[in-house]
């Protein structure tokens, strides 16, 4: 067998699916628009719009609860099609429909398609690169989101200044364009850990791939016993609970201080910029640390990024903790889902992703709530400080449970290598 290509060290079939990933997430941006498309476009009362827009939230938790497991029996590539196809067709229903109600049932339906790829997207990731390579594919799959999150809403900007429909026919457009793509050159693998074909050799298609050796039922007990993913899995929904607050409980805070809109949003420009440019040279370092130290050591910064909002009372100071929980968050989310990867069982890891992303999709759903609760009440210090608190609690439980968790690692790698 000929030695494939390689760029950056991953194999063509992980760049095919890379691409698809940055184009895909440079035309997602209804979402962060949906809010000021409810209450402009639509005049729906703001208190309502909260609930409307939580519906999304609450539809991909369903999505990512089946979506793993379900490519896990039937291949990553026919969740991925369902899950874009079905999320561009309940984005043209959403684009038509006034009624709280009705749109709230189809936000639901757009959630749940929209968030099937993910686990399935994650687990085909394991599958075609080697578990030594497997942190650098997830910081580049990192990397490729928040380019995309960056540039979406500047494109989006410019439609909605010409129509707000015009917003929801793009992103469609672009989900069944690259779709097409992926129906062409996605190569389904067997997901045992086994060699990926180098080019010109056969490759198994989707319909020639193996099924997998255990069933769904199986897979979900499997999850359901395994106690380091377990814990590892629900300290990572405390730290995910208080990364929400970024984009519900901090904004409404600022604006209680008498901070702007504007202000804000420079806040998630500097996010972004210092992602995009640190994300790749930090691989380097990221890879002599190893998973578990990185994580963290990530947590740990981000812990005195929430510390330094407990004191902010002006735009420097928020400034000053959103440069630090940046640099936190270049060491969490993408090792983060390594490290999952490298927990799973080959023949389980779309299930162990998607429980993943259910507790990530469950945080979308109640951060703005629980954030919003506590402003309303004790006000913005009483929320940092119980975020501080929280991170403090997630990585203190990271650091006591490194030891199981990475003998679930090398029994894992013990198990692919056989």
């Amino acid at each position: 067998m000929k030695k494939q290509r390689e760029l950056f060290g991953l194999s063509p079939l992980y760049w095919g699916l890379w691409l698809a990933i940055l184009i895909l997430w440079m035309g997602r941006f209804v979402t962060s628009f949906l809010s000021i498309y409810l209450v402009s476009a639509l005049h729906i009362n703001e208190g309502v719009v909260g609930t409307v827009v939580s519906m999304y939230g609450f539809g991909s938790i369903l999505g990512c609860l089946f979506g793993g497991t379900l490519s896990d029996r039937f291949g990553r590539q026919v969740m991925i099609i369902i899950g874009e196809i079905g999320a561009a067709a309940a984005l043209l229903v959403v684009s038509v429909l006034t009624h709280p109600i009705g749109l709230g049932a189809a936000l639901f339906v757009y959630g749940t398609f929209a968030s099937l790829p993910s686990p399935a997207i994650a687990a085909y990731i394991a599958d075609v690169v080697p578990i030594q390579r497997q942190q650098r594919a997830y910081v580049l799959q990192s990397w490729a989101i928040n380019f995309g999150y960056a540039i979406g809403p500047i494109v989006a900007n410019q439609l909605v200044k010409i129509s707000y429909s015009l917003m929801f026919y793009v992103e469609a457009t672009v989900m069944i364009g690259v779709t097409i793509l992926l129906m062409i050159f996605f190569r389904e693998v067997k997901h045992l850990g086994m060699a990926v074909p180098a080019p010109g050799s056969e490759l198994p298609t989707s319909d020639s791939a193996s099924p997998q050796s255990g069933s769904m039922a199986s897979n979900w007990r499997r999850v359901l016993t395994d106690m380091p993913f377990l814990a590892f899995s629900v300290l990572m929904f405390g730290y995910f609970l208080v990364y929400f607050q970024s984009t519900s409980g901090l904004p409404i805070a600022m604006t209680n201080l008498g901070l702007g809109l504007g202000d804000y949003s420079i806040l998630l420009t500097i996010n972004g910029f210092m992602l995009c440019a640190l994300q790749i040279p930090a691989m380097k370092l990221f890879a002599r640390m190893g998973n578990s130290r990185v994580l963290i050591a990530g947590l740990a910064v981000t812990v005195l990024g929430y510390a330094v909002q407990i004191v902010a009372d002006s735009w420097a100071g928020f400034a000053l903790a959103v440069v630090l929980w940046t640099l936190g968050e270049l060491g969490t989310f993408p090792i983060a889902t390594t490290t999952v990867a490298a927990m799973a069982p080959a023949d389980a890891r779309g299930t162990y992703q998607g429980v993943y992303n259910v507790l990530w999709s469950l945080s979308i759903a109640l951060a703005p709530m629980i954030g919003g609760w506590i402003i309303s009440d004790f006000g913005g210090r009483v929320l940092w400080i119980a975020c501080t608190v929280m991170l403090i609690a997630v990585t203190l439980g990271l650091r006591v449970t490194k030891g199981s968790r990475d003998r679930a690692m090398a029994a894992s790698l013990r198990d692919a290598s056989r």
